[in-house]
């Protein structure tokens, strides 16, 4: 089952990544400048965003205004989006042009009377270390020793709060590079679940989408006990498929839902053939709308409106996407 078509990378060396971003705009001598003023300040041009939850384990990372955003933006940009169309269609997360309103749409299916299975991998991104990230370039898309080496370092950081002289490394949440990265890296085990969602549910139209740690199950005409038969499988796969990554899933996360009564996914509802708002952004535009025709200030009123867009905005996006499959 393991893929031979990973991307053919081939970066020996911190010249041959820069020859990769160089552009006009960014002439080779600059580029690797830019590399290694990144390798000789690193911890410098990264800190932990407030957007962190602590209290999960969760540190969102960020480098803007940085010459690491810059690099981070540029390896994501220039090495690893161009072979974007290798990954599979049920893949939706860190893929161009793709999201998570397509993703839930792909799992809509033909037939009625259909259960939704939605699971969620925990701490997705702490679990990818920097070997894991070393091994994907080393031995999967033709990298050097010192070219992975290169590559893993700029992408990782120590897990926990900076500075906490933890001993272990990850991708890092909130980097450009991570969404992909995290996907390349453990692509072997989510084919490996797709051939075990068609297999195990073939003949109930099975679908299945896959958007960063978001897992999607859905199928027509199907006993929960079968459905639990899928979780099990697959709760499997992603802990003893691959020994060197194991990708425990969040038990507080799973959910079983019927179309029929009330089933949602990526915060969107899921319909006969038909997508729509969930259940929390609902409200949320009620709200908003609510409070807009009831606001006292031209500055509340000017921020409410934009607010009011912003939804509007969401639904036009739902609409596309139903337009453009239908």
């Amino acid at each position: 089952m393991p893929r031979n078509d990973y991307p053919k990378i081939s970066i020996r060396s911190k010249n041959e990544l820069a020859k990769h971003i160089s552009s006009k705009t960014l002439p080779y001598d600059t580029a690797l400048r830019l590399i290694k003023d990144v390798l000789a300040n690193f911890n410098r041009y990264w800190y932990d965003s407030s957007a962190s939850e602590p209290e999960k384990g969760k540190f969102v990372r960020s480098a803007v205004g940085t010459p690491l955003n810059i690099l981070l933006k540029l390896i994501d940009q220039k090495v690893l989006a161009p072979h974007d169309h290798l990954i599979p269609d049920f893949i939706f997360g860190g893929v161009s042009g793709k999201n998570h309103i397509q993703a839930a749409y792909h799992l809509l299916g033909k037939r009625r009377d259909r259960t939704l299975l939605g699971l969620d991998i925990k701490r997705f991104f702490e679990q990818i270390d920097q070997k894991r990230i070393f091994y994907l370039f080393y031995s999967k898309c033709g990298c050097s020793v010192e070219g992975a080496n290169l590559l893993a370092q700029l992408c990782c950081v120590p897990l926990g709060p900076k500075n906490s002289r933890n001993a272990g490394t990850s991708i890092a949440r909130g980097f450009a590079t991570s969404p992909r990265l995290a996907l390349w890296s453990n692509l072997d085990t989510f084919i490996k679940i797709s051939w075990v969602v068609k297999k195990k549910l073939k003949g109930h139209d099975p679908r299945i989408a896959i958007f960063v740690d978001d897992i999607g199950i859905d199928a027509s005409r199907v006993t929960s006990e079968k459905m639990e038969e899928v979780f099990k499988k697959i709760e499997n796969v992603l802990v003893n498929f691959d020994h060197n990554q194991k990708l425990p899933l969040n038990p507080d996360k799973k959910k079983m839902q019927l179309h029929s009564i009330r089933a949602e996914h990526l915060g969107l509802k899921l319909g006969r053939n038909k997508l729509s708002m969930g259940k929390k952004s609902r409200s949320r535009k009620d709200k908003v709308k609510d409070s807009h025709s009831k606001a006292s200030s031209d500055v509340e009123r000017s921020d409410l409106k934009r607010r009011k867009i912003a939804y509007y905005k969401y639904q036009q996006q739902i609409n596309k996407v139903q337009t453009k499959n239908s």
